[in-house]
């Protein structure tokens, strides 16, 4: 059964730029009404107006304590959330920084949690709404550097599965999209974060593995009309990581060798 969108709302958070911005776009093009937040106000204002009237912004952190409880305060009773708010850490283990890899965790994950359990509840008492986590295609293995990423979105995937199980007789759709390479700022700005100047992820990553935001957004919007569990924007990459996944040895032979 095909969901229709039209007039329909949806939260997206870590909405600025990138995967994000994208989404917003596609979701107003089917006739949702999005609700857009993240820290820049600049970036948020200039998306915002371009959207029109369909779309509204909210400035703020959704590490910092009760900015996730104002943020589904001022959206109202949405019908979706995209919890789609992270960054990257490009940074071997023999340099782990402790704050750093805290605040990853309170970002990526922590925060996702608590904002998709104060979802869940307000859309359990309409018996309606669907929760999308944004992970990647690393919750199902890593590469080198990329260690506690790949821990964040892994942990991720676990609380949205879980979540699935105890929402389902609520109406409650829980879904996870495992993007490959996206052509963002993301790496840049991981790399930066990491005291470097470039991303190596970025550079060696083959161009059939990078796509682009809008390719991502589209799946989201087709994941909103028709729920699925998982979305994947590369059949290749989801093979891969299934395999992966079921022959460690060689997965992590093969992943030292391209990365």
């Amino acid at each position: 059964m095909k969901v229709s969108l039209e007039g329909k709302s949806i939260l997206i958070t870590g909405a600025s730029s990138g995967i994000g911005a994208a989404t917003a776009r596609a979701c107003v093009n089917a006739g949702m009404k999005c609700t857009i937040s993240a820290r820049r106000e600049d970036q948020l204002k200039t998306l915002a107006t371009d959207l029109g009237e369909l779309c509204t912004y909210i400035v703020g952190d959704v590490t910092e304590q009760g900015f996730n409880q104002h943020l589904l305060d001022e959206a109202g009773d949405v019908y979706a959330l995209f919890a789609n708010a992270g960054h990257g850490l490009d940074q071997k283990m023999l340099d782990y920084n402790p704050n750093q890899v805290k605040h990853l965790f309170e970002l990526n994950l922590f925060s996702a949690i608590e904002l998709a359990s104060l979802a869940a509840n307000q859309m359990a008492k309409i018996k309606s709404g669907h929760i999308i986590f944004c992970t990647s295609c690393l919750s199902k293995f890593t590469t080198p550097s990329h260690g506690a990423y790949s821990a964040s979105k892994s942990a991720l995937e676990a609380i949205a599965k879980s979540l699935r199980m105890e929402v389902k007789g609520d109406g409650i759709y829980v879904s996870t999209v495992h993007p490959i390479g996206t052509k963002t700022e993301f790496f840049d700005e991981s790399a930066k974060r990491s005291g470097k100047k470039t991303s190596d992820f970025a550079t060696q990553t083959p161009s059939w593995l990078m796509q682009s935001p809008d390719k991502v957004a589209n799946a989201v919007v087709r994941c909103l009309q028709k729920p699925k569990t998982e979305v994947w924007t590369s059949i290749t990459m989801r093979l891969i990581s299934t395999a992966f996944g079921a022959f460690p040895r060689i997965a992590a032979a093969v992943i030292s060798r391209v990365s």
